[in-house]
This record gives C-alpha cells, sequence and structure tokens, in this order.
C-alpha cells in the first residue's frame, strides 16, 4: 500500500482537482492522509466531503502549524509500505503511482523520481529525466547538480526511509534540509523518463515570497547539508559552497532594505553569512558563475551598509535572469 500524504492550507480553488486526480489512481491500493492545516477557507468542507465519499480519504483537522508539521503528521499516521506526497495546489497524472511502484519492485530501488511539468498560467516547463539506477552517493551528487529535485512530491519512498528522518518545522525550503538524509538512508534511488506530476506555479505562494524569514530559511537549510556532506568528496564540496553563496547572496542583498527591528531578529544570521563568505570564498567568487553571484560574494565580505546598498542594487539589476530554481 501507498499513504499519500496531502497537506492543505487555505488552496480552495485548487483543492477539488488535486483530490481528484489522487483518488482516481489506476493504482487502488492507497490511504490517502488529508492534513488541513487550520485553514480558515472552504478546504476543511472539501477535505470532509472527500472523506464521505472515498473510505481510503482520511483526513486530520488541526491549527495552523505549517508545512512540515503536516507532512511529519501524515508520516506518523500512515500505514503503507511506501510514502507519496502531493501538494493540494498540484495534481498528478492517474497513472503515476502505478508507474513509480512497478520501477520501483522492478530496481528494487527504496526510491524513484518521476519528470515534473512546471505548469504556469500560460506555458508549462517540463523537467525531464532518464531512466536510471543510482547509488545513494551517486543520487547526492546529482542532487547537487541540480539533476534531482529536492522536492519530495515527485517520489516515492520505501516507509523505512523516514524511520529516524522528519521535515524541519517552523521553515520554508524544509525539503533543502531533509532530501539529502533520505537519500543517505537508502542504497538505491532511480528516475524514470515519463513526466507525471504537475507542479503549479503561483506568485503567492510561501516559496514565492522573498521575505528575510523565507531567504534565511534558505540559507540555514542550505547551510545545514553543507556541514553534513562537505568531507563527501571535493565535487559536492563546490556544490554545497556554490548552493550556499547563492542562498546568502540573495538573502543578503535584501537585508539592507529592512526594518529596524527585522535588522535586529536576523542580524545574527548575517554575521554567520558574513562569516562563511570570508572563509570560504575568493573576493569575486569563483569562475563560471554569474555575474549576479560572484557580486553577492563580494559585497558579503563587507558587512557595512554600503555594501548592503550594492548587493540591493545588482539583485534589482539582475533579478529578471537569476537563472535559479529554489525548488
Amino acid at each position: 500500500m501507498i499513504s499519500v500524504i496531502v497537506p492543505v492550507y487555505n488552496v480552495e480553488p485548487y483543492l477539488k482537482k488535486c483530490l481528484d486526480s489522487v483518488i482516481d489512481q489506476t493504482y487502488r491500493d492507497i490511504e490517502i492522509l488529508v492534513i488541513d492545516d487550520g485553514s480558515t477557507d472552504g478546504c476543511g468542507r472539501i477535505c470532509d466531503e472527500y472523506a464521505e465519499r472515498d473510505e481510503r480519504v482520511k483526513v486530520f483537522h488541526t491549527e495552523n502549524r505549517g508545512l512540515s508539521c503536516a507532512r511529519n503528521l501524515g508520516l506518523d499516521e500512515a500505514q503503507g509500505e511506501w510514502i507519496g506526497f502531493v501538494d493540494s495546489d498540484d495534481w498528478i497524472e492517474p497513472d503515476m503511482y502505478e508507474c513509480l511502484l512497478s520501477r520501483a519492485l522492478e530496481t528494487g530501488a527504496d526510491v524513484v523520481e518521476c519528470g515534473v511539468f512546471q505548469d504556469f498560467k500560460k506555458k508549462t516547463i517540463v523537467w525531464n529525466r532518464q531512466d536510471l539506477v543510482m547509488s545513494s552517493e551517486e543520487a547526492i551528487r546529482l542532487l547537487l547538480r541540480f539533476e534531482l529535485t529536492n522536492a519530495v512530491w515527485n517520489k516515492i519512498w520505501k516507509r523505512k526511509s523516514f524511520v529516524d528522518i522528519r521535515f524541519p518545522e517552523d521553515r520554508i525550503f524544509e525539503e533543502h534540509a531533509t532530501t539529502f538524509r533520505l537519500f543517505s538512508a537508502v542504497k538505491r534511488i532511480c528516475t524514470i523518463s515519463p513526466n507525471k506530476y504537475h507542479y503549479r506555479q503561483r506568485a503567492d505562494s510561501l516559496s514565492k515570497t522573498y521575505t528575510l524569514k523565507n531567504l534565511t530559511d534558505f540559507w540555514k537549510s542550505n547551510f545545514e547539508r553543507y556541514e553534513s556532506l562537505k568531507d563527501t568528496g571535493p565535487e559536492n564540496d563546490y556544490q554545497l559552497k556554490k548552493c550556499c553563496a547563492f542562498a546568502f547572496s540573495r538573502a543578503w542583498a535584501h537585508y539592507c532594505d529592512c526594518d529596524e527591528d527585522n535588522d535586529v531578529i536576523y542580524a545574527k544570521s548575517f554575521d554567520e553569512m558574513n562569516i562563511f563568505a570570508r572563509e570560504n570564498y575568493p573576493l569575486f567568487g569563483h569562475k563560471g558563475w554569474n555575474m549576479k553571484l560572484r557580486c553577492g560574494i563580494f559585497f558579503a565580505h563587507y558587512n557595512n551598509q554600503l555594501s548592503f546598498r550594492f548587493a540591493w542594487g545588482i539583485n534589482r539589476l539582475f533579478q529578471p535572469n537569476h537563472g535559479y530554481r529554489l525548488e
């Protein structure tokens, strides 16, 4: 059985399409754990309606505690041998779990990832995958090169992967601090070439809102990953440092525009970022980095208001073409 975990929070316009796509899977041996994370719109009512229609749907209503808490509750309640995740504003192809599970059984893999349709209002971008089977070490290497995704939702996971692992709570970009740990906990990961997951792009989604909280969370998750994997080889070390550089240069460039209260709240985090920059990067960054990232590294070596202003200006100048996917 596959336990499919669907965290829900204020996505009423999209929720029915999401739940329909899970209920209508060609693979029928699933339980659907719907976690209503304190929604204030009509999501709670919709969740209960689906539970009445299909006995496989189990609904949990909680106070609003965030995505990680909702996923962790689903993991605690899951009964299946396999785990899947679907975000409640997304949807999946009818045979997604049948394809993923078939590949897992065929290869003996503990994790299987499929390709993704990244759906905007007026266009779709495809994240293609090849049919590959790899070790844990190889999967981590590809993850750091962005050839596998940090996202947990375009995969199925052996339940045993999560025995000692949960998502960090009260944090955005929690998957950057989790997926590499899950890969490290298993022996075999594989991918399939068909694209089966639809990732809806919304301008108002939490991960697209650039607040200092979100940006420092992104830094924190990347730094934790660096600390855990920095001794796994020079190629990984380079990629880990590059991910950290992007995380703190973007956060740092927004810091100059914050109010006095946020300045105090996040001062320690930015001191840590600046120390990391001075200890780990040349003044002008590394050859091959784009100009925005190299400028971000340069100004992070100098902790003063003028540097903040320059970094902020560089960030705005290159914003339309930052060329980096946070997911």
